[in-house]
């Protein structure tokens, strides 16, 4: 009896780490490296970025990750590969800007696993893919994401629609990985790429998709496409990830609006790769992204103030950061030169209805 006690608690420590809940995001990329070794055929380096939150207990990287290649719109696999974790870095936010206060600790362990392949050319090319559960729990935009596993995938072009579609790198994302925004304030991330290739690229956001599951964390094989999307919560969705007030630019990737409230935010970018004007992949990044309860220290205000309710109006900073010392308002009235104002939060009454510029400057000539 105390064997068959001590073997179970033994199980049961070493079976936890599978079911754990550590993914972060991911990203499947390939590289032309040329010609075959036989006729009409190509050597690829097939690459599969999976990151891990620093501070997420649970499961470590796997030592090894399945990728799945197809033939595109086929059920059935072309090719099985068990690739190796050939190296993993870790990216932090050593340094943040002094001029937010209580930043967030921004850390992720990213695992590169590769392999190389040959592929002989077909008329629709293929598909690669990667499954694994978990994502890490309490995303705020998607509902149950619980127990949500991860699908990672990316496509080589055939020869139907570009003679040379197959010779083809995806391209590559610039960003750093770890972008700080904070709730409720302006904030920039440049998603941009760059391609060896020279393909027109587009830019947008699109569903994350699942795959693998609590029963089946690790499958030995994917399943093929097309893949199933997480669902959103209210207020989200695949195309507003971030809310109605976040966009991105589809021309550089540039993803800029209001942050939402605090939390955990998955948010998939893909870029559409057109050659001859034919779209030829459509490469995918899936990250998770914390909104912090932090400030920034700066001039945040409306893009504009109107009112029919007489020539008084009142003004405030957005952004309450307690790093903000002094104020300098000037509510643009060009005859005038006490339309200035040092308060935090001050009221002025215009002359006589019309057009005015206001400008607010914080901390002028100090720190931040």
């Amino acid at each position: 009896m105390l064997k068959k006690v001590y073997f179970f608690l033994f199980f049961l420590v070493m079976a936890l780490p599978t079911f754990a809940k550590h993914i972060a995001g991911g990203e499947m990329s390939y590289v032309y490296l040329g010609v075959g070794s036989t006729a009409n055929s190509a050597k690829y380096r097939i690459t599969l970025k999976l990151y891990r939150d620093c501070d997420t207990d649970g499961a470590q990287l796997d030592p090894t990750a399945t990728i799945t290649i197809f033939p595109y719109g086929a059920n059935s696999f072309f090719l099985n590969e068990r690739a190796a974790l050939e190296r993993t870095e870790t990216v932090s936010l050593s340094s943040p800007d002094p001029c937010i206060s209580n930043p967030p600790r921004i850390c992720y362990q990213i695992g590169y696993y590769g392999t190389t392949v040959e592929l002989p050319y077909t008329l629709s090319g293929y598909t690669i893919s990667y499954q694994r559960c978990c994502r890490i729990d309490g995303i705020f935009n998607v509902i149950n994401s619980q127990n949500a596993g991860v699908t990672y995938t990316t496509n080589i072009p055939g020869t139907s629609d570009v003679a040379n579609g197959p010779v083809n790198s995806t391209p590559v994302f610039k960003a750093s990985d770890t972008a700080l925004v904070c709730a409720n304030s302006q904030f920039y991330y440049d998603f941009g790429a760059i391609d060896t290739d020279n393909d027109q690229l587009e830019f947008v956001f699109d569903e994350a998709y699942l795959g693998g599951s609590s029963g089946t964390p690790a499958p030995t094989q994917s399943t093929a496409p097309p893949y199933s999307s997480l669902t959103y919560n209210f207020g989200f969705s695949s195309t507003t990830p971030f809310g109605q007030n976040v966009v991105i630019n589809s021309q550089t990737g540039l993803i800029s609006g209001i942050a939402p409230v605090q939390g955990i935010y998955v948010i998939t970018v893909s870029i559409l790769e057109r050659r001859n004007g034919k779209i030829i992949n459509i490469h995918r990044k899936d990250l998770h992204i914390k909104v912090a309860n932090c400030t920034i220290a700066a001039a945040d205000l409306n893009p504009a103030y109107t009112t029919c309710d007489g020539l008084n109006l009142d003004f405030k900073n957005l952004s309450n950061s307690p790093l903000i010392v002094s104020y300098e308002w000037d509510f643009g009235v060009a005859s005038r030169t006490d339309d200035v104002s040092n308060a935090a939060a001050p009221s002025f009454s215009f002359p006589s209805p019309g057009n005015y510029t206001v400008r607010l400057i914080t901390n002028k000539g100090q720190k931040c």
